[in-house]
Protein backbone atom coordinates (compact mmCIF):
# COMPACT_ATOMS: atom_id res chain seq x y z
CA UNK A 1 0.00 0.00 0.00
CA UNK A 2 1.34 3.41 -0.66
CA UNK A 3 2.42 5.74 2.15
CA UNK A 4 0.09 8.83 2.37
CA UNK A 5 2.53 12.00 1.91
CA UNK A 6 2.95 13.62 5.02
CA UNK A 7 1.61 16.81 6.30
CA UNK A 8 4.32 18.52 5.79
CA UNK A 9 4.59 18.14 2.64
CA UNK A 10 0.71 18.50 2.17
CA UNK A 11 1.03 22.03 3.23
CA UNK A 12 4.06 22.21 1.43
CA UNK A 13 2.40 21.74 -1.90
CA UNK A 14 -0.82 23.05 -0.65
CA UNK A 15 1.13 26.76 -0.08
CA UNK A 16 2.71 26.40 -3.77
CA UNK A 17 -1.05 26.11 -5.00
CA UNK A 18 -2.98 28.84 -2.86
CA UNK A 19 -0.08 31.49 -3.75
CA UNK A 20 -1.17 30.31 -8.05
CA UNK A 21 -4.61 30.66 -6.72
CA UNK A 22 -3.87 34.54 -5.39
CA UNK A 23 -1.71 35.21 -7.98
CA UNK A 24 -4.20 34.28 -10.80
CA UNK A 25 -6.93 36.41 -9.10
CA UNK A 26 -4.29 39.29 -9.14
CA UNK A 27 -4.13 39.80 -5.19
CA UNK A 28 -1.63 40.79 -2.87
CA UNK A 29 -0.90 39.73 0.58
CA UNK A 30 -2.73 43.01 2.14
CA UNK A 31 -5.31 42.97 0.05
CA UNK A 32 -6.37 39.46 1.15
CA UNK A 33 -5.89 39.76 4.80
CA UNK A 34 -7.52 42.86 4.64
CA UNK A 35 -10.81 41.62 2.46
CA UNK A 36 -11.04 38.51 4.67
CA UNK A 37 -10.21 40.70 8.25
CA UNK A 38 -6.74 38.38 9.28
CA UNK A 39 -3.62 39.37 10.56
CA UNK A 40 -1.03 39.86 7.72
CA UNK A 41 1.30 37.76 9.63
CA UNK A 42 -2.03 34.81 9.38
CA UNK A 43 -1.58 34.76 5.53
CA UNK A 44 2.02 34.62 5.29
CA UNK A 45 2.26 31.95 7.79
CA UNK A 46 -0.32 30.13 5.70
CA UNK A 47 1.61 30.39 2.22
CA UNK A 48 4.61 29.82 3.89
CA UNK A 49 3.34 26.22 4.94
CA UNK A 50 4.32 27.14 8.59
CA UNK A 51 1.07 26.00 9.52
CA UNK A 52 -2.33 24.06 8.58
CA UNK A 53 -5.13 26.03 7.08
CA UNK A 54 -8.80 25.12 8.63
CA UNK A 55 -11.97 24.28 6.59
CA UNK A 56 -13.26 27.77 7.19
CA UNK A 57 -10.70 29.66 6.09
CA UNK A 58 -9.90 27.71 2.80
CA UNK A 59 -13.31 28.49 2.08
CA UNK A 60 -12.89 31.95 2.68
CA UNK A 61 -9.71 32.06 0.60
CA UNK A 62 -11.40 30.31 -2.48
CA UNK A 63 -14.23 32.20 -2.56
CA UNK A 64 -12.14 35.25 -2.51
CA UNK A 65 -9.98 34.01 -5.37
CA UNK A 66 -13.55 32.91 -7.23
CA UNK A 67 -11.71 29.06 -7.23
CA UNK A 68 -15.24 27.70 -8.05
CA UNK A 69 -14.29 24.40 -10.30
CA UNK A 70 -15.55 21.17 -7.74
CA UNK A 71 -12.76 18.87 -8.41
CA UNK A 72 -9.86 22.08 -7.64
CA UNK A 73 -12.13 23.10 -4.45
CA UNK A 74 -11.93 19.05 -3.46
CA UNK A 75 -8.03 19.20 -4.05
CA UNK A 76 -7.71 22.02 -2.23
CA UNK A 77 -9.82 20.23 0.64
CA UNK A 78 -8.21 17.01 0.65
CA UNK A 79 -4.32 18.66 0.89
CA UNK A 80 -5.38 20.96 3.75
CA UNK A 81 -6.99 17.71 5.51
CA UNK A 82 -3.58 15.91 4.73
CA UNK A 83 -1.57 18.68 6.24
CA UNK A 84 -3.10 18.62 9.42
CA UNK A 85 -3.18 15.21 9.78
CA UNK A 86 -0.53 14.04 12.70
CA UNK A 87 2.55 11.58 12.16
CA UNK A 88 3.06 8.60 14.49
CA UNK A 89 6.18 10.47 15.80
CA UNK A 90 3.92 13.47 16.86
CA UNK A 91 3.95 12.05 20.06
CA UNK A 92 7.50 11.99 20.54
CA UNK A 93 7.91 15.72 19.80
CA UNK A 94 9.09 15.68 24.09
CA UNK A 95 12.47 14.06 23.24
CA UNK A 96 12.74 14.82 18.73
CA UNK A 97 13.88 18.35 17.80
CA UNK A 98 11.16 20.19 15.66
CA UNK A 99 13.31 20.83 12.78
CA UNK A 100 13.87 16.77 12.73
CA UNK A 101 10.57 16.36 12.89
CA UNK A 102 9.55 18.15 10.19
CA UNK A 103 12.09 16.53 8.12
CA UNK A 104 10.88 13.27 9.02
CA UNK A 105 7.47 14.19 7.52
CA UNK A 106 9.19 14.55 4.47
CA UNK A 107 11.56 11.29 4.53
CA UNK A 108 8.46 9.71 4.91
CA UNK A 109 6.92 11.00 1.67
CA UNK A 110 10.19 10.84 -0.28
CA UNK A 111 10.67 8.03 -3.22
CA UNK A 112 14.98 8.59 -2.88
CA UNK A 113 17.00 9.51 0.35
CA UNK A 114 20.86 9.89 -0.14
CA UNK A 115 22.71 9.92 3.23
CA UNK A 116 26.41 10.14 4.38
CA UNK A 117 27.74 9.87 7.56
CA UNK A 118 31.12 10.87 8.85
CA UNK A 119 30.91 9.30 12.47
CA UNK A 120 28.20 6.84 13.12
CA UNK A 121 25.78 4.48 11.71
CA UNK A 122 22.64 6.56 10.40
CA UNK A 123 19.38 6.10 12.30
CA UNK A 124 17.95 4.30 9.43
CA UNK A 125 20.06 1.81 10.17
CA UNK A 126 20.36 1.39 13.90
CA UNK A 127 20.18 -1.84 15.53
CA UNK A 128 18.00 -0.62 18.75
CA UNK A 129 20.48 -1.55 21.40
CA UNK A 130 23.09 0.51 19.12
CA UNK A 131 20.40 3.37 18.49
CA UNK A 132 19.63 2.80 22.83
CA UNK A 133 23.46 3.84 23.16
CA UNK A 134 23.44 6.24 21.11
CA UNK A 135 21.01 8.77 22.85
CA UNK A 136 22.10 7.72 26.30
CA UNK A 137 25.86 9.09 24.83
CA UNK A 138 23.82 12.44 23.36
CA UNK A 139 20.89 12.57 25.97
CA UNK A 140 20.30 16.29 27.52
CA UNK A 141 21.33 16.51 31.31
CA UNK A 142 17.09 16.65 32.29
CA UNK A 143 16.61 13.58 30.84
CA UNK A 144 15.44 10.18 32.21
CA UNK A 145 15.97 7.20 31.27
CA UNK A 146 12.09 7.13 30.02
CA UNK A 147 13.16 9.96 28.08
CA UNK A 148 16.00 7.74 26.44
CA UNK A 149 14.06 4.89 25.78
CA UNK A 150 11.30 7.34 24.56
CA UNK A 151 13.85 8.96 21.86
CA UNK A 152 14.77 5.08 20.92
CA UNK A 153 11.68 4.25 20.21
CA UNK A 154 10.64 6.66 17.84
CA UNK A 155 13.78 6.01 16.25
CA UNK A 156 12.42 2.50 15.90
CA UNK A 157 9.01 4.05 14.59
CA UNK A 158 11.48 5.56 11.83
CA UNK A 159 12.70 2.38 10.42
CA UNK A 160 9.40 1.42 9.20
CA UNK A 161 10.06 3.39 5.56
CA UNK A 162 12.33 0.31 5.58
CA UNK A 163 9.31 -2.07 5.61
CA UNK A 164 7.09 -0.18 2.92
CA UNK A 165 6.18 -1.93 -0.72
CA UNK A 166 6.94 1.56 -1.64
CA UNK A 167 9.91 2.33 0.49
CA UNK A 168 11.61 5.14 -1.63
CA UNK A 169 15.44 3.92 -3.08
CA UNK A 170 18.09 4.67 -0.18
CA UNK A 171 21.66 5.41 -1.05
CA UNK A 172 24.43 5.38 1.63
CA UNK A 173 27.92 6.36 2.21
CA UNK A 174 29.44 5.94 5.75
CA UNK A 175 33.10 6.93 6.67
CA UNK A 176 35.03 3.52 8.12
CA UNK A 177 35.03 5.23 11.58
CA UNK A 178 31.36 4.71 11.50
CA UNK A 179 31.41 1.10 10.69
CA UNK A 180 34.80 0.78 12.87
CA UNK A 181 33.43 2.95 15.73
CA UNK A 182 32.41 0.73 18.87
CA UNK A 183 29.45 2.22 20.97
CA UNK A 184 28.19 1.59 24.51
CA UNK A 185 30.31 0.16 27.54
CA UNK A 186 33.88 0.00 26.48
CA UNK A 187 34.69 -3.34 25.06
CA UNK A 188 31.56 -4.38 23.93
CA UNK A 189 32.26 -5.46 20.69
CA UNK A 190 28.83 -7.64 20.62
CA UNK A 191 26.99 -4.46 19.88
CA UNK A 192 29.11 -3.63 16.86
CA UNK A 193 28.90 -6.80 15.35
CA UNK A 194 25.14 -7.21 15.46
CA UNK A 195 25.23 -3.80 14.12
CA UNK A 196 27.28 -4.85 11.36
CA UNK A 197 25.46 -7.80 10.42
CA UNK A 198 22.19 -4.98 10.96
CA UNK A 199 23.97 -2.99 7.51
CA UNK A 200 24.68 -6.44 5.64
CA UNK A 201 20.89 -6.94 5.66
CA UNK A 202 19.69 -4.07 4.80
CA UNK A 203 22.61 -4.18 2.18
CA UNK A 204 20.79 -7.65 0.51
CA UNK A 205 17.38 -5.08 -0.03
CA UNK A 206 17.94 -4.24 -3.77
CA UNK A 207 16.21 -0.83 -3.24
CA UNK A 208 18.78 -0.13 -0.50
CA UNK A 209 22.65 0.48 -1.24
CA UNK A 210 25.59 1.08 1.93
CA UNK A 211 29.04 2.37 0.80
CA UNK A 212 31.94 2.27 2.81
CA UNK A 213 34.35 5.16 2.45
CA UNK A 214 37.59 3.38 3.66
CA UNK A 215 40.30 5.41 5.66
CA UNK A 216 42.89 4.91 2.81
CA UNK A 217 41.09 7.51 0.57
CA UNK A 218 41.76 10.65 2.95
CA UNK A 219 40.02 13.40 4.19
CA UNK A 220 36.70 13.66 1.69
CA UNK A 221 34.17 15.99 1.71
CA UNK A 222 31.66 13.90 4.12
CA UNK A 223 33.85 14.80 6.98
CA UNK A 224 32.89 18.21 7.25
CA UNK A 225 29.15 16.52 8.66
CA UNK A 226 26.02 14.58 7.72
CA UNK A 227 24.24 15.61 5.37
CA UNK A 228 20.58 14.08 3.71
CA UNK A 229 19.24 14.74 0.30
CA UNK A 230 15.45 13.65 -0.17
CA UNK A 231 14.06 13.51 -3.86
CA UNK A 232 10.36 13.36 -4.59
CA UNK A 233 8.02 11.37 -7.37
CA UNK A 234 5.67 14.55 -7.80
CA UNK A 235 7.94 17.04 -10.14
CA UNK A 236 5.95 19.86 -7.88
CA UNK A 237 8.02 18.93 -5.28
CA UNK A 238 11.80 20.50 -5.23
CA UNK A 239 14.79 18.39 -3.15
CA UNK A 240 15.47 18.58 0.49
CA UNK A 241 18.78 18.93 1.93
CA UNK A 242 18.79 18.31 5.86
CA UNK A 243 22.11 19.22 7.76
CA UNK A 244 22.26 17.15 10.62
CA UNK A 245 23.49 18.53 13.69
CA UNK A 246 23.13 19.43 16.83
CA UNK A 247 20.60 21.80 16.61
CA UNK A 248 19.43 20.84 13.10
CA UNK A 249 18.20 22.85 9.85
CA UNK A 250 16.57 22.02 6.64
CA UNK A 251 17.16 23.84 3.20
CA UNK A 252 14.77 23.43 0.85
CA UNK A 253 14.03 25.61 -2.69
CA UNK A 254 15.39 28.51 -1.23
CA UNK A 255 19.12 27.19 -1.58
CA UNK A 256 19.15 25.37 -5.32
CA UNK A 257 22.94 26.24 -5.20
CA UNK A 258 24.02 24.31 -1.99
CA UNK A 259 21.27 21.54 -3.01
CA UNK A 260 23.38 20.99 -6.25
CA UNK A 261 26.46 21.23 -4.77
CA UNK A 262 26.06 18.65 -1.85
CA UNK A 263 23.99 16.62 -4.62
CA UNK A 264 27.61 17.03 -7.02
CA UNK A 265 29.71 16.02 -3.61
CA UNK A 266 27.90 12.83 -3.07
CA UNK A 267 28.25 11.45 -6.62
CA UNK A 268 32.01 12.35 -6.11
CA UNK A 269 31.66 10.29 -2.65
CA UNK A 270 29.83 7.39 -4.79
CA UNK A 271 32.54 7.35 -6.83
CA UNK A 272 35.07 7.00 -4.12
CA UNK A 273 33.75 4.73 -1.51
CA UNK A 274 34.11 0.70 -1.88
CA UNK A 275 31.21 -0.56 -4.13
CA UNK A 276 27.76 -1.72 -2.74
CA UNK A 277 28.45 -5.35 -3.63
CA UNK A 278 31.98 -5.76 -2.01
CA UNK A 279 29.90 -4.23 1.35
CA UNK A 280 30.16 -8.05 2.92
CA UNK A 281 33.58 -8.96 2.73
CA UNK A 282 34.61 -5.32 4.03
CA UNK A 283 32.57 -5.66 6.84
CA UNK A 284 33.52 -9.21 7.32
CA UNK A 285 36.79 -7.75 8.40
CA UNK A 286 35.45 -5.31 10.68
CA UNK A 287 33.81 -8.37 12.79
CA UNK A 288 36.68 -10.06 12.53
CA UNK A 289 39.46 -7.17 13.88
CA UNK A 290 36.81 -6.69 16.88
CA UNK A 291 35.85 -9.98 17.76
Amino acid sequence: MDQPLGPTVQRRRLRVELRRARTEAGKTQKQVAEALGWSPSKLLRIENGQVGISQTDLKALLEYYEVDDPEQIKTFTEMAQQGRRQQPWSHYRDVLYPDFMAYLSYESSASLLRQVEPLLVPGLLQTEEYARAINQAYALKDWTERDVERQTEARMLRQAILERDDAPEMFFILDEAAVRRSVGSPGNSKMLVQQLKRLQEINDNPRFSIQIMPFHKGFHFGMQGSFTMLEFADPEDDELLFLENRSTSVSTRDSTDMIANYKEQFYRLEAEAIPRSELPDFLAHIAADVS
